[in-house]
């Protein structure tokens, strides 16, 4: 059992972790082992790596569980490993994503701390999603990254919530338009419209996330305006903004809704206590990019009533998200 010091060391090493972890994933490591194990040097040799240098990175993953030393500087994939595979969906691409230019602005993450403003505008000189429009390649790896976390909430949001009373679903910042294919293709009555910046739409457009029948693309900005519709879905988006942002966002789904519509938040909660989230952690992470921040019940609540909206009740689905269902005030 490790000491209180020891402990503190533990964590503060976690970043050795975290980029070992990218390494063996820009390696395809998780790939070749995933026919049986084989001996470091055999990897080092399909990878054009240093075989010791290597045997350091696996031997620190395998404790955690990532892979297993078999026999000496011989490794196996362990089922958390398989979860790094390219031909599997999961958080590949959000680890290599994270351990990029994410990481990199978190080495100022105190200036965040002292000022409440996002450490990476200070380290890239530009807001994180306008740098993402300068830099395409990164910009796909963070939609890559976005669609794998996005595994199973869509289907879970989908289905939790009652959409029969309204016609017409806007899906504000919608992306490929995942959420919102699952949501038509379980309600027949409903049209819909898919409301992103151009680039999105193009995606969803070309079916980059599932089939779309009955749906209008309209590109925008939804800071200044959002479409028409009776019932607003808004999934893991508001989380990338500060309060003022955010009720901006909101601000817009209530002018332009029809009378009786709802408008409906689906992210993760932060839950009360010590108990260790994942979410947690993510909140820190949007602290130190975006300038955002994941919330509490409560903390929606009062942004509601900044964009002049009530918040009605909170619909736990089957996966860790939640739909907050708002009203007019």
């Amino acid at each position: 059992m490790l000491n209180p010091s020891q402990q503190i060391m533990r964590l503060g090493l976690g970043f050795a972790v975290s980029q070992a972890l990218r390494a063996t994933i820009e390696l395809g490591i998780p790939d070749l082992l995933a026919a049986g194990e084989q001996s470091v040097d055999e990897l080092a040799a399909a990878t054009q790596s240093d075989a010791d240098s290597l045997y350091r990175i696996m031997r620190l993953l395998a404790p955690e569980g990532v892979f297993r030393e078999v026999l000496p500087r011989h490794f196996e994939l362990t089922e958390i490993g398989a979860a790094l595979r390219s031909d599997r969906p999961g958080p590949r691409d959000f680890v290599r994503m994270i351990n990029s230019e994410a990481y990199l602005a978190f080495e100022q993450l105190l200036h965040s701390v002292r000022t409440g403003k996002p450490a990476f505008d200070k380290v890239f000189g530009s807001p994180r999603f306008d740098w993402l429009s300068e830099h395409p390649e990164q910009a796909a790896l963070f939609q890559r990254a976005m669609v794998a976390l996005g595994q199973g909430s869509n289907e879970a949001v989908a289905e939790a919530y009652e959409f029969k009373p309204f016609t017409r679903i806007v899906d504000v910042g919608g992306g490929h338009g995942q959420l919102l294919s699952a949501i038509l293709a379980r309600n027949p009555h409903l049209s819909g419209v898919l409301f992103d910046l151009p680039s999105g739409v193009a995606a969803a457009r070309q079916g980059a996330g599932g089939d779309l029948p009955r749906t209008e693309f309209i590109a925008g900005d939804f800071f200044e305006s959002v479409p028409s519709g009776d019932v607003y879905v808004i999934k893991k988006v508001v989380h990338d903004w500060n309060d003022e942002r955010a009720a901006a966002i909101l601000r817009n789904c209530s002018k332009a809704m029809l009378p009786n519509g709802k408008v409906l938040i689906a992210e993760t909660l932060v839950p009360p206590g010590n108990e260790p989230s994942q979410i947690k952690g993510i909140d820190v992470v949007m602290l130190a990019v975006t300038g955002g921040m994941e919330r509490t019940q409560g903390q929606y609540a009062s942004l509601f009533d900044a964009a002049g909206l009530r918040l009605e009740r909170v619909i736990q689905t089957r996966g860790p998200i939640s739909i907050l269902e708002a009203s007019a005030a």
